[in-house]
Formats: structure tokens, C-alpha cells, sequence
């Protein structure tokens, strides 16, 4: 088998959650307990993938005390929502490592976001805004204006742009298992949507921020 085939298979069977715990625990020990950070392994598996919790669940796979305080409470996190642990590997182009951080799937509104998982909430927060251009009786159309509006037509697009991240994942993984929420959006899941936009730590989120709240006091 030649070692692009290899490569294609390892990439398969890492996003098949049902079969992938050999493979994910050889990674993670690699990773964790050889400290490897680089090399063929590293280089063949995906940017992404889900393993369930009970694959790290009590699999002894760091000495660090902080790793495993992480580890820990990924896993018991996913259990608590019956979902799965996001492996995500980042590299260092300069000098050429890779490190692996771990999030917890599916997405809720309310968790903090970062670098592992803006992605699923910018595709809620698109979610949103469609919600609002079709349904504008709760909250307003966010989208209203926009023909007239360039900043607004922007932080539309770039909003769109940022969550066309999970399309990539789709053919691995069903949307429940990478994003919950509620399709009605209820107030209290806008709520904790707004929370999580005015706590960005990016100018333009604060000003969409604005945007939503404009919108709906013109209700």
C-alpha cells in the first residue's frame, strides 16, 4: 500500500468515532507520553477529530498534572452532555511542531470560545441572523439594510465566512454532533448568544453586538 493511501486511511478511520480509539490513544500517547511533536504521525492525521470520552477516560496518558486536570475535565464534561472530546492539532510553521488541544462537542451557547471551536459558534450566530431575516417578528431582521449598510454587509460576510468552518466537517460528522441549539431561539438562548459576542475580545463582534441590540429595540 503506498504511503498515500496509508495517510487516506488514517484520516478516515480517525474521523469514524466508533472505531478510532486504537489510533487516537497511539497519538496521544505519542503526544503526551513521548512528547513527540513532530514527525509522520503527526503529519498524517487531520486538523481535527472527535474521540469519545471514554477513549481518555482513566487511559493514563500524561505524568504533567496540568495535562491531566485538562484531560479530566474535557471528559467529564462531554459526559455530562452525552457528546465528545474535539482534538485539534495546530502547528508552528517556523519551527515545524505541531501541539494538540482538546474542546468539548457538541457546542453549546454559553461555553467560551476559543480557537477550537469559533468556528461552530460563528455558525450558530449565521444561524441567527437567518433566523431573523425569515422570523423577524421576535427580535427584528438583522439583515435589514444591509444593501445600504457596507459595515454591515462586512460583519455579515465575515460572520458567514467564520462558520463555513463546520461545512468542512459535515461529511464526517452529523451537525448534532458538532453544534446544539434550539432552532426557535428562545430568549434565553439569545441571551447567552449576545453574552458570548459582547465578551469577544474582537472590535467587530462589539459592534455587531450593537448592531443586534438596535435592532431589536426598534421592535
Amino acid at each position: 500500500m503506498t504511503n498515500e493511501k496509508v495517510s487516506a486511511n488514517r484520516m478516515h478511520d480517525l474521523h469514524k468515532v466508533d472505531a478510532n480509539q486504537e489510533l487516537a490513544l497511539r497519538i496521544f500517547r505519542s503526544y503526551y507520553r513521548s512528547h513527540q511533536s513532530s514527525g509522520k504521525l503527526l503529519d498524517d492525521f487531520p486538523e481535527f477529530f472527535l474521540v469519545k470520552p471514554s477513549v481518555l477516560d482513566n487511559a493514563n496518558l500524561t505524568l504533567r498534572s496540568s495535562e491531566k486536570l485538562i484531560m479530566d475535565d474535557c471528559v467529564q464534561r462531554a459526559r455530562q452532555r452525552n457528546g465528545f472530546i474535539g482534538v485539534s492539532k495546530w502547528r508552528n510553521p517556523k519551527l515545524n511542531y505541531y501541539w494538540l488541544e482538546m474542546s468539548v462537542f457538541p457546542y453549546i451557547l454559553g461555553d467560551d470560545v476559543n480557537q477550537n471551536n469559533q468556528g461552530e459558534f460563528f455558525y450558530l450566530l449565521s444561524e441567527f441572523v437567518e433566523y431573523t431575516k425569515n422570523h423577524p417578528k421576535p427580535y427584528g431582521d438583522l439583515t435589514a439594510g444591509i444593501d445600504s449598510d457596507k459595515d454591515l454587509e462586512l460583519m455579515l460576510s465575515e460572520i458567514n465566512r467564520r462558520g463555513e468552518k463546520l461545512d468542512g466537517l459535515l461529511p464526517f460528522y452529523s451537525r448534532d454532533m458538532l453544534v446544539k441549539f434550539n432552532p426557535n431561539w428562545p430568549v434565553g438562548e439569545v441571551k447567552k448568544l449576545l453574552d458570548t459576542l459582547k465578551g469577544s475580545d474582537q472590535r467587530w463582534c462589539d459592534l455587531f453586538f450593537e448592531h443586534i441590540i438596535y435592532v431589536m429595540g426598534k421592535k
